[in-house]
């Protein structure tokens, strides 16, 4: 491929990129065979028609029988491409692993190189790069091809990546790739630097079938010009999913599924009842055990708030800290767990747990005398666990021994009954206790499935639609257990669920703050799911490590304002004291951030929430935002990066049914003056966080934010 134009502007790199897409085969050995286009021997038969050009590549010396039949439509007056290819004469001894395609390079003019570009990708919940340095030279965050096993923050979809799209601009012009994939089958999306001068944006697309001689990809692949940046490319691909992806759920408004107490945007308390802040170290109860020692600190935070609290517990279960898959009893034992549970609901408030998800623990590597490795022996579960396309069978996510990880053991493949009837075990047992909330699917980040080459299981040799279906039929039954007891139990995972999984887990830990660790996080996730799902801000785990706490202790503050803008239910991590710290995974020792102001920022923050913008932060749709100009502050990190500049104030427009509003959050202790530019003449008025409100009608708008509140404003229908 050699050019993309639109409105003039050129959109690809100028490297010459001869391969248009690259294939992989695992032979029956388990060895992978890569074919790429370049590699055939015939020349590529071209043949135009209307509004397509199809190109079929035949000839390979690896695979004589096997042609690639390329399709590229070009709508008529549109300005998008749609990428299809379909393989004939699979040799029968290989099976289809993935395919890379199309290829596409954009340029490396980001601002480490001097230029104006960008790069949106759909990782942490959304990821804005202006530089790829920080994120290449990380190791464990570094851009890469998905393999068996996955290592929990690369780009995986369904998973880490909760979305099928990525975009690159520059100025006012950019480029929009994305699978428009209805199926949802598993692929990495991602992005490498690819030389000197160019950086590709890539869709792995995983296409594992049973004995299939030929292969045509279910969806396409599109490519096309676009104005504007990030807001535009995602109101794109929610068009499409709107109009096709009949995965998502109703919409919060509607949906009866959603318990009325997530609707009532309670504020969550996370902290552990075992150890101080780590998963590593003690494993004895610590001040918040027995679970009744907490009471106090919740009802502080309730009667501060003027809201009700969901206790979401850490280091909770009876058998090991994050040593899935099994978690009770509770420590303590179940009546003192039940007596806790009752006197919360007793006064208005939630109980939470975290789970650690489908993974199987030989032996603790936080408690040294748990092990069920003699269950394994007995029980033959290696016929159970994911595999990789040799027969290897090991794990990454939290996968280490004393000092390095939290456990030693696998994964278990969704796809077997073993691991349903034991998920939905212990989801029943948690179930019949007085919790609210059980985020189960912790380690599974985006309710991500672990790879399986494993045929054995009923499935095919590699990953493909069968996985991301297994895991659907793995949550349809986990959710009947958790609402079995006739109370209505609600699921969540680590990070944001992925769109073909938002039905079944309607409240999820969120991981944005990821995003710091290379780049910054834009909530592209709430413009695109928001009416669907609403989940809370999360334990930050890390967050502590990444930012420099002496130079900009207003961070967390900040990060709380851009939840709620986002419009996500807001969450702390406690540390002794019930005091509010930096993030899960920062010694208690450490000094905590300046509690009066977190008490008065969140308290204001979730007023607004549950009082003039409900209807906007509960159930309204995101929409791109408005020119809000005002002052800034320094984010300091501790790699050597440069500091990033950041608002006081931070914004987000919406709309719910025929209203629309802007909302803004100052997270100075200090008022902060803004300058809104409205896009054509407005009137409407101004809400405050007390709930005042004054008439305005002006185009440009000068407006003072009092330190730490929110305002909102609503425009008059036009």
């Amino acid at each position: 491929m050699r050019q993309i134009v639109f409105d003039g502007h050129e959109l690809l790199s100028e490297t010459p990129a001869d391969e248009l897409f690259w294939l992989s085969f695992i032979d029956r050995e388990g060895r992978a065979v890569r074919l790429s286009s370049a590699g055939f021997a015939s020349a590529p038969a071209v043949r135009e028609e209307r509004d397509a050009l199809r190109i079929v590549f035949s000839g390979h010396p690896a695979m004589e029988d096997l042609r690639a039949i390329v399709t590229v439509r070009l709508p008529e007056g549109g300005s998008e491409a749609d990428w299809h290819i379909a393989l004939e004469g699979i040799v029968p001894d290989f099976t289809l692993e993935w395919i890379d395609f199309p290829r596409i390079l954009v340029p490396y003019d980001l601002k480490e190189r001097g230029g104006r570009g960008q790069i949106f990708w759909p990782g942490a919940e959304g990821v804005v790069f202006d530089e790829l340095r920080t994120r290449e030279e990380s190791g464990y965050f570094r851009g890469r091809m998905l393999s068996y096993p996955l290592n929990g923050v690369s780009g995986y979809y369904p998973g880490t990546c909760p979305m099928q799209f990525m975009a690159h601009w520059s100025g006012e012009t950019g480029l929009y790739f994305a699978a428009h994939d209805a199926s949802h089958l598993p692929k990495g999306v991602e992005l490498v630097r690819e030389g000197e001068e160019a950086v590709r944006l890539f869709f792995q697309i995983f296409c594992g079938e049973k004995g299939k001689n030929d292969f045509s990809l279910p969806f396409s692949l599109v490519t096309g010009g676009f104005r504007g940046g990030w807001e535009q490319a995602a109101l794109r691909y929610r068009a499409w999913m709107e109009a096709n992806d009949g995965a998502l759920p109703p919409k919060l408004s509607d949906n009866p599924h959603v318990p009325e107490w997530l609707l009532e945007s309670p504020v969550v308390l996370i902290y552990p009842v075992k150890g101080r802040g780590f998963d590593t170290g003690s494993i004895e109860g610590n001040e918040y055990f027995p679970y009744s020692n907490a009471l106090p600190v919740i009802r502080k935070y309730a009667e501060r708030y003027q809201s009700r609290i969901m206790a979401l517990l850490m280091h909770w279960e009876g058998t090991a800290p994050w040593a899935p898959p099994y978690v009770w009893p509770p420590f303590g034992g179940e009546e003192m767990f039940r007596r806790f549970g009752e006197e919360l609901h007793a006064e208005g408030n939630l109980l939470g747990v975290y789970c650690s998800g489908i993974g199987w623990t030989q032996t603790s590597s936080i408690d040294l005398s748990y092990r069920r490795d003699r269950e394994f022996q007995e029980k033959h579960l290696e016929r159970v666990m994911a595999t990789g396309p040799r027969g290897e069978m090991y794990a990454s996510v939290c996968n280490g021994p004393p000092g390095a990880g939290q456990r030693i053991g696998y994964e278990m493949c969704p796809a077997c009954d073993f691991t349903t009837e034991t998920v939905c075990g212990e989801i029943r047992k948690i179930a019949d206790s007085p919790v609210d909330y059980i985020q189960f699917f912790d380690q599974n980040q985006g309710c991500s499935a672990p790879f399986c080459y494993n045929t054995a299981h009923g499935h095919p040799g590699a990953p493909g639609k069968w996985l991301t279906d297994a895991m659907m039929h793995l949550l349809s039954r986990s959710s009947e257990s958790a609402s079995a007891g006739g109370r209505n139990v609600i699921l969540g995972c680590e990070n944001a669920a992925a769109e073909p999984y938002i039905r079944f887990l309607p409240f999820n830990d969120l991981r944005n703050h990821l995003a710091w660790a290379y780049a910054r996080p834009v909530p592209a996730y709430g413009m695109l799911f928001h009416e669907y799902i609403n989940n809370f801000t999360g334990n930050g785990v890390c967050l502590a490590g990444w930012f420099d706490r002496k130079k900009s202790p207003q961070f967390l503050a900040y990060r709380l304002a851009y939840s709620f803008i986002s419009g996500e239910v807001l969450s702390v991590t406690l540390k002794d004291g019930g005091r509010m710290h930096w993030s899960w995974v920062c010694g208690w020792e450490e000094e905590e951030p300046d509690q009066e102001i977190l008490m008065k920022l969140i308290a204001n923050l979730n007023g607004m929430r549950r009082g003039a913008a409900r209807d906007f932060l509960v159930f309204g749709r995101m929409e791109p935002g408005m020119p809000v100009r005002g002052a800034s502050w320094e984010l300091h990190f501790p790699d050597g990066r440069a500091p990033l500049s950041l608002p006081w104030v931070v914004s987000s427009s919406w709309s719910y049914r025929e209203r629309r509003a802007l909302i803004l959050a100052n997270c100075n202790t200090e008022s902060e003056r803004v300058e809104i530019e409205f896009p054509g003449i407005r009137s409407g008025k101004v809400v405050s966080a007390a709930g005042e409100e004054r008439r305005f009608r002006e185009c440009v708008l000068v407006q003072d934010v009092p330190p730490l509140e929110p305002l909102m404003m609503e425009f008059d229908g036009e």
